[in-house]
């Protein structure tokens, strides 16, 4: 992995007043490369919302992975570096979603927020992270072939070229037909 120790990174650099932090969204990453030493929880977290444009933020947080290995959220009361992350350049945090909300449909008003959510709980779906009935996997893999259709319209076979749109798994494992070859 291009991970380098922290102090030598920052003696490389010249600077040692400012660090590189990765952090991984559900569909991007985002490369910040001077946050400052003093930069708290909540000073990162503000960055990464104002990046992506996100103001519905209390319902999501940053997460790593601790010197133990434990998975943690990052506290927004402490400086980053003071937290019990491991001291590698960069600093790697996922955005996540940490509080769903009741009624997605209703609280949800954000088109950010609600993609954020979508592609989380999709995700935690096939990983079979969270149980979902087979009929309701189904159901919900439909909506999303609906959205879909909404999006780049009816298929024509003259427009749209082979691997033109990426196959997607919309079925945790556990539902999908089995193939048999004879």
């Amino acid at each position: 992995m291009p991970f380098v120790n922290m102090k030598k990174a920052a003696q490389a650099s010249g600077s040692s007043k400012s660090f590189a932090v990765k952090v991984t969204t559900m569909d991007a990453e985002l490369d910040f490369t001077t946050v400052e030493h003093k930069a708290t929880g909540k000073d990162l977290f503000e960055l990464v919302c104002r990046t992506i444009g996100l103001r519905e933020t209390w319902y999501f947080g940053l997460q790593y992975v601790d010197t133990k290995g434990y998975i943690a959220w990052l506290k927004f009361d402490k400086k980053v570096l003071d937290q019990d992350i491991p001291k590698e350049y960069p600093v790697q945090f996922l955005f996540l979603a940490k509080f769903y909300a009741e009624d997605a449909s209703e609280e949800l008003i954000q088109e950010i927020t609600q993609h954020l959510f979508f592609l989380q709980v999709k995700q935690s779906i096939l990983n079979m992270d969270i149980y979902c009935p087979p009929e309701a996997s189904v159901l919900l893999a439909s909506y999303f072939e609906v959205v879909q259709s909404f999006k780049y319209g009816d298929y024509d076979p003259s427009s749209y070229k082979p691997g033109i749109l990426a196959s997607e798994d919309l079925l945790p494992q556990r539902v999908r037909p089995v193939s048999y070859d004879s």
